[in-house]
């Protein structure tokens, strides 16, 4: 069953967000296992939700691309998030 992250940064915001997704070439280059995303700012706090087929996918695509892409885009105020995890009990998308 896929898996619901919430991912909350602190000294991030979404002008950090866009950056990041551009160092990512994202959406274009979609990550393995990526199911559903969306970003939001809260308090002006960059905060992401997603949904993986799997922890392990998005453990592998944070080593492998995130972290470095979050370090070109924010540089000295790069910041690991904050992680809640959550098993679903469903998961639907309008095909």
């Amino acid at each position: 069953m896929p898996v619901g992250l919430r991912l909350d940064f602190s000294n991030l915001g979404l002008d950090d967000y866009d950056r990041t997704c551009e160092a990512l070439d994202f959406p274009g280059d979609w990550p393995d296992g990526l199911l559903s995303h969306a970003a939001v700012e809260v308090d002006g706090r960059l905060r992401v939700f997603d949904v993986w087929n799997s922890r392990q996918d998005f453990d592998r695509f944070a080593a492998e691309r995130l972290g470095s892409a979050i370090g070109e885009a924010a540089g000295d105020r790069a910041e690991r998030p904050e992680i809640t995890e959550a098993p679903l009990h469903s998961f639907y998308t309008r095909g």
